[in-house]
């Protein structure tokens, strides 16, 4: 036990400070869409980053990250729950009268099922195999699903926050409550994809939901719809009331099969 607190200290410190020196490219040299597009990859990939560096520390492998592949079962479920939440959520923003559906919008099948999948991977991919390849399985180790749960939401939540801070990413909303919201997400979110990652026994389930929400979120739902007063702000978003009920609840049945994880 002692061995995994101390390489969740190690990553968690390699961590701040390779991101730390990623914020500081973005905020000081990410002054064009390329230029903060590259910056975001580049700190996306510093959880992997620190991930291989505590491993190599430790053991002087890779192994344990979850490298091998799942049953396809698992790879529809990660790709198509984002989907299915997607509709929930901003099914709520179109009934309500929250937002409406954007006549404008012209979908691109090929664009949005094979380029924007591959980019979101390479992207989410970064996050994902420090996240979920490395942290989880030591925490999960040393703790119940539960803290684990909450310990991970937390410190993704916290890595984000300076992007939400600086308003470069979900600053549609005050800052205060962006932060908060983020957090509640991330938190429900954590639930979902960790047991998702710990039951399949794969990574990569975990890269494909985080890939997936980001292209569904971003490149689907958000902009097919237009909001039509200040308040469906709050509601819509990757990080808004809507999606975040829909993830609560998902995450809630998922807390409540957490018996079935492997020990």
């Amino acid at each position: 036990m002692k061995k995994e607190a101390g390489k969740i200290i190690v990553f968690v410190a390699v961590l701040s400070i390779l991101s730390a020196a990623a914020y500081a490219l973005i905020f000081n040299y990410a002054k064009t869409a390329m230029g903060l597009f590259l910056g975001v990859f580049i700190l996306m990939w510093c959880p992997a980053l620190a991930g291989f560096i505590t491993q190599f520390i430790y053991e002087r492998n890779l192994r344990g990250f979850g490298w091998g592949l799942a049953n396809l079962y698992w790879y529809l479920l990660s790709y198509f729950l984002p989907a299915v939440s997607g509709i929930m959520a901003y099914g709520f923003i179109w009934i309500t009268g929250l937002g409406r559906i954007n006549p404008g919008y012209q979908f691109n099948f090929f664009h949005f099922a094979a380029f924007g999948i591959i980019m979101h991977i390479a992207f989410a991919a970064g996050e994902e195999i420090g996240w979920r390849g490395f942290l989880v399985p030591n925490l999960f180790r040393t703790m119940s699903f539960t803290k684990t749960c909450f310990l991970s939401g937390i410190i993704w939540s916290a890595w984000h926050f300076p992007l939400i801070i600086s308003h470069k990413y979900l600053g549609s909303i005050p800052v205060g409550v962006s932060l908060a919201q983020l957090t509640v997400i991330l938190l429900a979110m954590s639930f979902i994809i960790n047991w998702i990652r710990l039951k399949s026994g794969s990574v990569w389930t975990a890269v494909l939901l985080h890939a997936s929400h980001n292209l569904y979120m971003q490149n689907l739902f958000d902009p097919i719809t237009t909001l039509t007063s200040p308040l469906a702000h709050y509601f819509s978003g990757e990080n808004g009331f809507a999606l975040i009920a829909v993830y609560g609840l998902a995450g809630f049945i998922f807390w409540k099969k957490r018996a079935s994880l492997p020990g």
